[in-house]
């Protein structure tokens, strides 16, 4: 059984064997030495017949020798191929002996100092099972390796870990290098889902660290988050996170910890409902910490409750981007868009680009809608938005309008070299996608190269067609032969457009 002693060896170098310490006993070699073992291993490399047989029960009986000997023929020059490399593999997987458990470990740790391959060394601990546990945790404790190198054995001990010892490893979570944490994670995580039976070892180990070590407020963070993502939801672990939602004590990110949990787990919707209006009045005065506790409790109830406490915090009024962006995402927002021109005062590009993504929510879009988002997307030097992100959004936002003045504004937009590219762009992709002569629109400037430089745009945008023509066809062909710098992508539209027919020679 592993002890949390040896577990936290993770951040200490591994001890060295003492010295003098007393040599495994081995077969007599009496009457079989390296040279015999040597021609063994060439016999099971090239044959596969009763020969191999002989050879490899020969090498079985002297591990010590055929270890030395099929280490030796992996490092020789030229290096075994992958098939014989595998038979070599097999007989030192074969030989199962304590020894060379270790020996793996020490030539792969040599591998990484030297910086030389080393995925053969670490397959072979692989193989290995359980039996390599202890050697791996010497090398993810070994700090002349680097975290790289650590993660990548950080998630080779996971999976060699036996399952009634997975517990004992979440010792290490909460605890060293953030490179290291995030290994152990993803690498529990994956075993967690891989193999459903590992969970309750799993979460039994957690549940006990989060027993036993309730001080340390990073880690108890760390351990309450990889407890949601990794097992499954009970309700003694949801009561955990409700309980610290409720005390107004918990640290700050063992607080965003248990909303983390809440909203994967989707439960506790009263006791997150409670946190935004216990923080709501010193968020909304500026206390970053209230702020951020209110937004993710927001983002992880259910979008009708959200709505309703945006409104009865009038979040949309917010000065703080992050409180005023999940008041526009979720508030129910008047159909004739009178908000619209408040939306694109405030301060934040953030703020303003959500508020447009709500446009048209409720069904079209009446002129003088349509007119303001024109304005917001059009040229800088005309009062039109900085933010190219922020242009980008009303152009959409003219696209959803669904409406014969947004669709003229959109060609316009289109047309005018004083708008920002990427917004010409979207403007292109906008009328392909909603504009029922759209297709056909940007198909024709394609052909007369009208906008030499929106010509990649206009293929990508014509790839958004839904019932394409054969003016689109001929568009995209012609171009895919006369545009080197475009060819790629208008072949590749076509084929995905017209599966089977492409272009004419």
């Amino acid at each position: 059984m592993l002890s949390v002693a040896l577990i936290l060896q993770l951040f200490a170098p591994p001890v060295a064997a003492p010295a003098g310490e007393p040599a495994v006993a081995q077969a007599p070699v009496d009457a079989y030495d390296l040279e015999a073992a040597t021609r063994d291993v060439e016999v099971i490399l090239i044959d596969r017949g009763k020969p191999y047989l002989e050879a490899r029960a020969r090498l079985e009986a002297y591990p010590a020798l055929a270890a030395e000997a099929v280490v030796a023929r992996l490092e020789a020059v030229p290096a075994p191929g992958p098939e014989k490399r595998d038979r070599l593999l097999n007989v030192l997987a074969a030989l199962k002996r304590p020894e060379h458990v270790a020996m793996f470990g020490e030539q792969l740790r040599r591998a990484m100092l030297q910086d030389r391959p080393t995925e053969l060394w670490l397959q072979l601990l692989r193989r290995q099972g359980s039996a390599a546990t202890p050697v791996l945790i010497g090398l993810v404790g070994d700090r002349e390796l680097s975290n790289e190198q650590r993660s990548l054995l950080i998630e080779a001990l996971v999976d060699a870990t036996a399952s009634d010892e997975l517990g004992a490893l979440m010792a290490m979570v909460g605890r060293g290098a953030s490179e290291l944490q995030d290994a152990l994670r993803r690498a529990v995580i994956r075993r967690a889902r891989e193999r459903s039976d590992d969970q309750a070892a799993i979460a039994a180990g957690i549940d006990d660290d989060l027993d036993t070590d309730a001080s340390d407020a990073g880690r108890l963070a760390q351990l309450l988050i990889l407890r949601a993502a990794c097992c499954d939801v009970d309700d003694g672990f949801t009561a955990r996170l409700e309980a610290v939602l409720s005390d107004p004590a918990a640290p700050f990110q063992v607080q965003v910890a248990a909303i983390d949990g809440l909203d994967r787990l989707e439960r506790g919707a009263g006791v997150l409902e409670a946190m935004v209006r216990a923080q709501g009045k010193a968020a909304l005065e500026g206390a970053q910490a209230a702020e951020i506790l209110v937004a993710l409790a927001l983002e992880a109830l259910p979008a009708d409750t959200a709505a309703s406490l945006g409104a009865e915090l009038a979040l949309i009024s917010s000065e703080a981007p992050r409180l005023a962006q999940l008041g526009y995402r979720f508030a129910a927002l008047a159909p004739d868009h009178s908000w619209l021109a408040a939306s694109q005062r405030h301060a934040w590009p953030e703020v303003r680009k959500t508020a447009l993504t709500r446009v048209a929510d409720s069904g079209g879009c009446d002129k003088t809608t349509v007119r303001a988002l024109t304005s917001i997307a059009g040229p800088v030097s005309a009062g039109g938005e900085r933010d190219a992100r922020v242009g980008r959004a009303a152009v959409t936002a003219l696209g959803r309008c669904n409406d014969p003045n947004a669709y003229k504004a959109l060609r316009e937009l289109l047309d005018n070299s004083g708008v920002d590219l990427t917004q010409r762009a979207e403007a292109a992709r906008q009328l392909v996608e909603h504009d029922p002569g759209g297709a056909d629109l940007i198909a024709e400037s394609l052909l007369e190269g009208r906008y030499p430089d929106l010509a990649r745009d206009l293929v990508v945008a014509l790839g958004h067609a839904s019932s394409p023509s054969e003016t689109v066809r001929d568009a995209l062909c012609r171009t895919s032969r006369a545009n080197p710098m475009v060819a790629a992508t208008a072949g590749e539209t076509v084929a995905r457009l017209f599966p089977g027919e492409g272009c004419e020679p």
